[in-house]
């Protein structure tokens, strides 16, 4: 009996794990087997993308409700779009010593609506990155530039190899000296681009992107230049500097003159907007009543200020913007009004509370985006709330209701991509 109890026990385990084996369905797949995969991709009339300042994530926000968070480094400072809305870009503050450019696929196509889960497909690690306007930055010839302006180098960049392996870099352009650059993209009259360099320390300069040859500098005194644009009818370019406003020609062998513009006042012109039948807006820091209308028709453009109270009550400027089109001008004020203006006379229309007020004391730095931003949609207008964390969305006409998103941290930067 002892010699059998062994026997016993081994064939009662071969007879268990024949039967787990035998238990184990057929059909099964093995554990590290792909699977077939599953569609991950659905319709979006809209989607916005939002810089939250507490966090640096950027959150991604499909047809008023949010999708998802893609997740950059701390303090950002500024946030971009590419033209056709496939790539975003996240620029960090100064406050550190590593400046970091987070590129983004949106993983968006706005021909067809069609969006999936968007994510950083490539970091760079420079130095004083900018160069963003409104949320673009300067592209020229299939190519998206983006400089480091402690160094006084422009770094191009093919679209279409920031995802994946391949080396993006696609050429440098010499921007001159280094400094806080207001860029540009013009056309000259047989067609090549040029790309016009304003320099906060007053300089300005016309380049030939091709070749990089400075084909014209900028004349006559403009302190603290900050803020450009190019006129409606592609003929000009005009910088704001802290005296007045250098208006050059778009094309340097146009044979067309430089001309300089005085201020009406002591105000000046820091940020510029596209307004209607040939009007820019400018506006600047410092919560001032007014904003400047500066009329491109005549030969020498004019520039008037436009006071922004209503009925008695005071409004100080904290953020402008302009519906894509020029027709319409927003105005946000400190007092917690959206105000909707003409694009081209500037006269209100309508004003709507979207928030709390704000302190006039409060300004943008060089360190982490703070204030609160204006973005368009197809027939609307959304503002970012960094006090109340949320974003909020209004019509166009500022008539209808206004819907509140809720997204937590401090929303600051805004674009839109759309169909």
């Amino acid at each position: 009996m002892k010699l059998l109890r062994p026997l016993v026990v081994a064939t009662l385990s071969i007879g268990l794990a024949a039967g787990l084996v035998t238990a184990t369905p057929p059909q099964s797949a093995p554990a590290h087997e792909v699977p077939d995969p599953v569609g991950e991709v659905w319709h979006v009339h809209e989607r916005l993308l939002v810089s939250d300042s507490r966090t640096g994530d950027i959150v991604v926000i499909d047809d008023g409700r949010v999708r998802d968070r893609i997740s950059t480094p701390k303090a950002p400072i500024s946030l971009a779009r590419s033209a056709d809305g496939t790539l975003a870009f996240a620029l960090r503050g100064r406050a550190a010593d590593r400046h970091h450019v987070s590129m983004i696929d949106t993983a968006y196509d706005a021909q067809r609506a069609e969006a999936r889960l968007p994510y950083v497909a490539r970091t760079w690690v420079t130095t004083s990155p900018g160069g963003v306007t409104d949320g673009r930055l300067p592209e020229a010839s299939g190519k998206i530039g983006i400089p480091s302006e402690s160094d006084g180098v422009l770094q191009w960049f093919d679209p279409k190899k920031i995802t994946g392996f391949e080396d993006p870099r696609a050429g440098t352009l010499n921007l001159g000296q280094p400094g806080h650059y207001s860029l540009v993209v013009a056309k000259a009259g047989d067609g090549a681009e040029l790309l016009h360099v304003g320099n906060i320390r007053g300089t300005s300069q016309v380049l030939d992107i091709a070749s990089g040859k400075v084909l014209s500098t900028g004349t006559g005194s403009c302190p603290a230049l900050h803020g450009g644009m190019l006129t409606a009818d592609g003929s000009r370019v005009i910088f704001s500097c802290a005296n007045g406003l250098r208006v050059v020609p778009a094309d340097p062998a146009s044979g067309a003159e430089q001309a300089f513009v005085p201020y009406p006042g002591s105000r000046r012109v820091a940020v510029m907007f596209g307004g209607a039948d040939g009007v820019i807006w400018g506006s600047t820091g410092g919560a001032l009543s007014t904003v400047q209308r500066i009329d491109t028709k005549p030969a020498v453009p004019t520039v008037t200020e436009v006071s922004i109270g209503r009925r008695g009550h005071k409004r100080t400027v904290l953020r402008v913007n302009s519906s894509p089109d020029g027709a319409r001008l927003y105005v946000l004020t400190h007092q917690g009004y959206l105000q909707l203006r003409d694009g081209h006379t500037g006269k209100l229309i309508r004003e709507r509370r979207v928030m709390k007020k704000v302190p006039t004391s409060l300004d943008e730095t060089t360190e982490v985006a703070i204030l609160p931003d204006l973005a368009f949609g197809e027939d609307s207008v959304h503002v970012s709330v960094p006090q109340s964390g949320t974003v909020r969305t209004l019509s166009a006409d500022l008539r209808g209701g206004v819907y509140t998103l809720r997204v937590g941290g401090k929303p600051t930067r805004m674009v839109v991509l759309s169909h």
